[in-house]
């Protein structure tokens, strides 16, 4: 059975890519702001990660359908630990496995060594901390930034600086300065925290265009993994448009998947092209042990540069939310619950208070009501989740789309005005 989704738009991949159908979402968390400890002050602070997200907790998220880039896990005991890539664990105790399973990359080592002498300069490290007199605690996390602009923003992932009192930017030349967050968007895992000096001082990176990117292309990922800054491993583009979560549980759509080594402490660094251009932002990887085993995720960079003008201002970015936990149909999944359609999508919940409660959609199995399946939106066939998730990704907060859907063997449209996503209750 397809998995279920929540559906919001997010501004990447808006069609389908090369690399083949969308995947299935995973249970994606961004690396713990990569390398992090907590504690009331205790001589051996525990290492703090995003929890993994088990099946129940997303079918929770898959309550919140905004833009999402998947389908939510059905009934399969799908339990993929995704770790985000934020706050690190101490470098002493975990050098070893930093560079454990790195990828070789197309690219001659001259080139990838030329690569990384031009682009580092641009990487810079960020160290984050929070305390609570009360009862009395102290966190500490590492992760990483890319220098964008002369004039001082640095782009990293929101789950980086979330609840950071003080944020510290460590420069490739061991020169460090304090910054502050100037914007953050949780939806898409990216804020820019602002430094102050010398423009001279800083090396903007040159940001691709990820629309461009192939399977199989060359990929390059410099960042702080573990604690130990500066560091950088090759591999290739190994998938596109594959789906994550954010840390306020929205779907991330049009992922870019490596086999590039990631890790706690790589959030928020570059993952560059051949010519040593950004390509993607990266935010996670997948795997049961909290370390790199060859799957890594980037937020594209394309849905970044979108969205780095509003975070330098300040300003709060809207994502459109339909409000419904969705799953793709399958004529095996159809045949199981006795649909009336092969393919489209259906409806599994239904927000209380969100668009398309008001708009009158029906949740499935609910004995009082027929079940609804989604088979075009505005005029455009619904097959997957992901073309759903899509469309909506083109649509900005309070526009009205029109659903064709199959209701009871009827087929009728609803008009629904799309809402702003608000995240995980």
């Amino acid at each position: 059975m397809s998995p279920m989704q929540d559906l919001g738009p997010h501004p990447d991949d808006a069609e389908p890519s090369s690399a083949g159908p969308p995947e299935t979402p995973r249970s994606l968390t961004p690396l713990p702001s990569d390398f992090e400890s907590d504690s009331p002050l205790s001589p051996q602070a525990p290492v703090r990660t995003f929890p993994n997200r088990s099946l129940v907790v997303l079918l929770v998220l898959g309550l919140l359908v905004g833009s999402l880039g998947g389908g939510v896990i059905g009934t399969a005991l799908f339990n993929r630990s995704h770790v985000s890539l934020g706050k690190n664990t101490p470098a002493a105790t975990t050098a070893a496995s930093a560079g454990a399973a790195t990828a070789a990359s197309p690219l001659p080592q001259s080139a990838i060594a030329a690569i990384y002498q031009q682009v580092s300069p641009g990487v810079v490290t960020l160290q984050t901390s929070a305390g609570n007199p009360t009862p009395r605690s102290f966190s500490e996390a590492t992760g990483t930034g890319i220098v964008v602009d002369s004039a001082g923003n640095i782009l990293t992932n929101a789950h980086v600086v979330s609840g950071a009192q003080q944020v510290r930017v460590i420069f490739k030349d061991g020169t460090s300065t304090t910054g502050t967050v100037s914007g953050v968007d949780n939806s898409d895992d990216l804020a820019i925290v602002h430094v102050s000096g010398s423009s001279s001082e800083l090396h903007p990176l040159s940001l691709g265009n990820s629309d461009a990117v192939q399977v199989g292309d060359t990929a390059l990922a410099i960042g702080t993994p573990f604690g130990l800054s500066e560091s950088l491993t090759a591999g290739i583009i190994s998938g596109l448009n594959r789906s994550a979560t954010a840390p306020n549980g929205r779907a991330l759509s049009g992922m870019i998947q490596t086999d590039a080594a990631i890790n706690p402490g790589n959030s928020g660094g570059p993952l560059l092209n051949a010519a040593g251009a950004v390509i993607g932002v990266n935010e996670s990887i997948q795997s049961p042990i909290q370390g790199n085993v060859g799957i890594g995720f980037a937020v594209p960079i394309n849905t970044a540069k979108g969205l780095i003008p509003q975070l330098e201002k300040g300003i709060a970015i809207q994502h459109p939310w339909l409000g419904i936990s969705a799953q793709s149909i399958t004529p095996g999944s159809a045949s199981s619950l006795g649909l009336s359609e092969q393919s489209g999508v259906l409806v599994v919940d239904v927000v209380a208070g969100g668009p398309a409660e008001k708009a009158g959609l029906h949740a499935s199995g609910n004995p009082d009501a027929s079940d609804d399946i989604i088979t075009a939106i505005d005029g455009h066939a619904v097959t997957t989740v992901e073309q759903l998730t899509a469309y909506l990704d083109t649509k900005k907060v309070g526009d009205q789309v029109t659903l064709s859907i199959t209701r009871g063997g009827q087929h009728i449209t609803v008009k629904v005005t799309l809402g702003n996503f608000q995240g995980t209750p």
